[in-house]
């Protein structure tokens, strides 16, 4: 065998069909419609901006089955990568506040402070309205 045949063959880069995943079309499908309808419900209920994101990218990835191009096998890998940056940027940007115990003892001790106060208010009221 000469040495140049297989250095040429290990400079193609010809993509396979899509059966090169472990699992088949259909695993893959209700994979992709389980993770698209599990982000979709967090972000209804959360409305965290990376939710929506990976609820359109998992379900985008069932594209690569469409054709076997290579041009739609890297720009759809390219779209994927990209989303799911977008994803962990946007996790990071929109991360929830976290309390301390210190800022929750104080919301607390507030709270309790207005209601007093409401009650006060509520109680001279009535007296004035008997008077």
């Amino acid at each position: 065998m000469n040495y140049f045949d297989i250095f040429a063959l290990t400079q193609q880069a010809e993509v396979e069909n899509p059966s090169l995943f472990p699992f088949p079309f259909k695993m893959h499908l209700i994979f992709a419609c389980i993770g698209a309808i599990f982000f979709a419900y967090r972000f209804f209920t959360q409305k965290r901006p990376y939710q929506l994101i990976m609820a359109i990218a998992i379900p985008a990835s069932l594209i690569i089955w469409l054709s076997e191009s290579r041009t739609l096998f890297y720009g759809l890998g390219i779209a994927e990568a990209v989303l799911i940056l977008a994803a962990a940027a946007t996790s990071v940007i929109f991360k929830a506040p976290v309390e301390s115990e210190e800022d929750a003892e104080s919301e607390e001790a507030e709270e309790s402070d207005d209601k007093e106060e409401s009650d006060a208010d509520s109680n001279e009221s009535e007296t004035e309205e008997e008077a």
